[in-house]
């Protein structure tokens, strides 16, 4: 190998080693479910307007009528089909249904939209609210059986909200949700899914996993996915993969859970925060974007719990932006020592040359007898010599450029921590998160990475593309613009460089290790000639 080349294959081996350390990514069956996720989010508009053309017909229905007790029922039935996706219009037909409820002197509906409203301040986190309802505005002892079936059910959930979100400011001492479940198992069907439900969590809390799973599966199994109730028991089912430590499961379940949410077009819910969470150490960026839908959403609903969870799980989403920084710092200390190395090998090989060139000069001086000897000398020395001020030039190039590029990415990412670190500060989460989610530094440095390689390679290697050219059949030739290579021919200039791990590829390359494969199987098919050879006649290029 010449003295030139061998400087500039050190020069491109420390850029690529430098540029190919990332963070560890999402394996390929998670970045699938993450992609289906994607695209249930794309239609997420079209969801909610169709969700919104339903709730006008209520609206339209319950404004056309003069009947109290027609009215009522369509705003009661307005205040169902609200109640996942907006808690001010909910709470102001629920308040709606007790003035009509009360005008006809019905205290069955009026007890009934009570219940409702206090289930209503249970989901949104206004403990106090649903308590002075549930606890001291309603009677039991007025209550018909299939609403007694409703109350207690609001009480036992109201209990397990209470215990699921202990950091909420408002504490309210009631009774624990295991108390309620006796008289539940007597008003409710035993083939119920609320009966199952109270299954499955007394199965929970004892511990028996086992039945609590069949218990689950069976509620799972009794809906359709793009049911309402399916989102609940596939959340619950993620509930149970993860007291089973089965953490790949429970993204499943909840990725579920959060595609039936985005159908039904529920503004209130738990399981896309939760996935925004889960994938957060290896997709910062598609974290960032889940939570901010998340926001938008609990926002629109408009009620005080969602935000709140939300809220905790910034100070994660901080944690995570600066792990992430961190290993940006670590890639520029070791690219840094990558050029250090490769400085001190420039400067040896150019001390050896010079004696070299020294030698030489001793020689032509001895070979001046000789016209001929001279000449041939002297055109020996004059090439020694343009090698010596070519690899000069190389140097200096080479290291010009990559102390210029690692100055360039330092104060970009330098410029962006101290907006993002300032916007964090200030409370400004929600534009904080939009400025992320268009964050495109990885795509960028990628692109830089590959004009770096093509430009490095083919300033060694000019003839590289009509040569490996002539190893494949007519048919299958590229020929990529002036000064670019195609995926493919990367792959082979790495394999000619002395890189023929298809793992070390695909790192280098940002690609899957089966991506490489199949480039490798394409190429080779191409071949002319035996293409188990063709790796090395690939490696003799240029040589």
């Amino acid at each position: 190998m010449s003295f030139r080349r061998g400087i500039s294959l050190l020069a491109l081996t420390a850029l690529m080693a430098a540029s190919c350390i990332a963070p560890p990514s999402l394996d390929k069956k998670t970045r699938q479910l993450m992609d289906e996720l994607d695209g249930y989010l794309a239609l997420r508009e079209a969801y909610a307007a169709k969700k919104q053309n339903q709730l006008d017909v209520y609206r339209n229905l319950a404004q056309a009528t003069t009947d109290p007790a027609r009215r009522y029922e369509l705003e009661m039935l307005a205040a169902e089909e609200y109640f996942a996706f907006n808690f001010d219009s909910t709470q102001s037909y629920l308040k709606s249904c007790q003035s009509l409820a009360r005008q006809i002197e019905d205290e069955e509906r009026l007890n009934q939209a009570s219940v409702m409203l206090g289930h209503l301040y249970d989901k949104a986190g206004n403990y106090l609210e649903a308590t002075q309802i549930l606890y001291n505005q309603i009677d039991t002892n007025a209550l018909s059986e299939e609403l007694k079936a409703e109350y207690f059910w609001t009480l036992y959930d109201y209990s397990k909200d209470m215990a699921g979100n202990s950091g909420m400011v408002e504490r309210m001492s009631i009774p624990p949700a295991a108390s309620f479940r006796a008289r539940l198992y007597q008003l409710l069907p035993p083939s119920s899914d609320r009966y199952r439900a109270l299954l499955r969590d007394q199965y929970i809390d004892e511990g028996q996993l086992d039945l609590a799973d069949s218990v689950s599966t069976l509620l799972v199994q009794s809906v359709k996915p793009e049911d309402r109730d399916f989102a609940i028991h596939a959340f619950f089912q993620s509930e149970l993969a993860n007291l089973r430590g089965d953490q790949a499961e429970r993204l499943y379940w909840l990725v579920k859970s959060a595609e039936c949410d985005l159908i039904n077009a529920v503004r209130d819910y738990a399981s896309l925060t939760m996935v925004a969470q889960l994938i957060l150490p290896s997709d910062v960026d598609r974290s960032f974007r889940y939570l901010r839908i998340a926001q938008e959403d609990a926002l629109f609903y408009n009620a005080k719990l969602r935000p709140w969870q939300i809220s905790r799980f910034l100070m994660e989403v901080e944690d995570a932006y600066s792990t992430r920084q961190d290993g940006v710092n670590r890639t520029n200390k070791i690219a840094a020592v990558f050029l250090a190395v490769l400085t001190v090998i420039l400067a040896i090989l150019a001390r050896i040359w010079v004696r070299r060139s020294r030698k030489l000069a001793k020689m032509s001086r001895e070979l001046e007898k000789s016209n001929k000897s001279l000449a041939m000398a002297n055109a020996t020395l004059n090439d020694l010599n343009r090698q010596i001020s070519n690899a000069s030039r190389v140097k200096e190039k080479y290291i010009v450029n990559f102390l210029q590029g690692l100055s360039a990415q330092i104060s970009v990412i330098r410029t962006e921590d101290n907006r993002f670190r300032n916007l964090l500060k200030q409370g400004k989460a929600d534009q904080l998160l939009k400025e992320l989610s268009i964050s495109g530094r990885s795509e960028k440095a990628r692109e830089e990475f590959y004009e770096t390689f093509d430009n490095t390679f083919l300033a060694l290697y000019p003839d590289f593309v009509a040569q490996f050219n002539a190893l494949l059949q007519p048919d299958a030739r590229v020929i990529p613009p002036e000064g670019k290579l195609t995926t493919e021919q990367r792959v082979f200039a790495l394999i000619l460089l002395g890189v023929d791990d298809s793992k070390k590829i695909a790192s280098m390359l940002d690609y899957s290790v089966s991506t490489i494969y199949n480039y490798k199987v394409a190429i080779k098919n191409a071949s002319l000639g035996e293409r188990e050879t063709f790796e090395e006649r690939v490696k003799a290029l240029g040589k």
